[in-house]
């Protein structure tokens, strides 16, 4: 992995907050399972998963970037969120998420991310690949599934691209477990970015306007989770705009090359 400062940019706000509250772009793993299991080359990648026979969803992560004087990538969305050593994600592709059930996401699922054609050599670069572990119908049933580690790194209300919303006591059941005012209101966060906006609400409530679903809030195993912080892997076809099924994992690594 490149070596590189980290991107700390402080948004101007009336508020005071930290500079770790506002922190605009996610530092990738340095050590722990994410951090073992990144920038694995394509050979290895395919050894590792020759077994797998498990279905696939694929889709682009448009926060991504590319910081062209290191060739390095840069995530400036909460989603995927990578920090407390396992990746979840909770605020972006509710259309996907919601395609399925919470138990139908846990059944031998995984998911790819693959960057915009546009940010390096016109390709969609492979970002992270990793295997459902669980799925939870509210971010209160979310909260109180992961460690304490992982929900302080990935509370909303303490981080400007935290993707865990901290439910308020007493803690809630049933319809209001979708209910914004149910959690703690984020300081400043990306979908938050001053006090009239309620972008945040939607990642708390959402309906899918033909299956009427709430999307599951998906965290991925983190012994079978891939990142990679630069452009090594791509898909060698187009990619839709919003998410693909493939068939099953083979058929997607099948069209994978490795940078040369």
């Amino acid at each position: 992995m490149k070596k590189r400062d980290l991107c700390w940019k402080p948004k101007a706000s009336s508020d005071c907050h930290t500079s770790q509250a506002i922190q605009s772009v996610q530092p990738f793993p340095e050590s722990g399972l994410l951090a073992d299991n990144s920038h694995l080359p394509l050979a290895l990648l395919a050894k590792r998963l020759r077994r797998v026979r498990d279905r696939a969803y694929s889709y682009i992560v448009s926060s991504v970037k590319l910081d062209r004087s290191t060739l390095s990538f840069v995530q400036h969305g909460s989603a995927p969120n990578f920090q407390g050593d396992v990746l979840t994600l909770c605020t972006c592709k509710h259309q996907m998420r919601s395609s399925q059930t919470a138990d139908e996401w846990q059944k031998d699922v995984w998911i790819a991310a693959f960057t915009s054609r546009t940010i390096h050599e016109g390709r969609h670069w492979l970002f992270y690949l990793a295997r459902i572990e669980s799925a939870h119908e509210s971010h209160s049933d979310l909260w109180n599934s992961v460690g304490p580690d992982s929900r302080e790194a990935k509370a909303a209300h303490n981080h400007y691209l935290g993707d865990m919303f901290k439910p308020k006591k007493p803690q809630p059941s049933g319809s209001a477990r979708h209910s914004p005012s149910r959690y703690y209101t984020p300081r400043i966060h990306s979908h938050r970015r001053n006090r009239s906006d309620t972008g945040w609400y939607k990642d708390i409530n959402y309906r899918h306007a033909r299956s009427h679903r709430r999307p599951p809030l998906l965290v991925a195993d983190p012994e079978l989770t891939f990142l990679w912080d630069e452009p090594m892997i791509f898909l060698d076809r187009d990619h839709c705009r919003d998410f693909f099924k493939w068939s099953s994992m083979q058929e997607m690594i099948a069209h994978l090359r490795e940078a040369t």
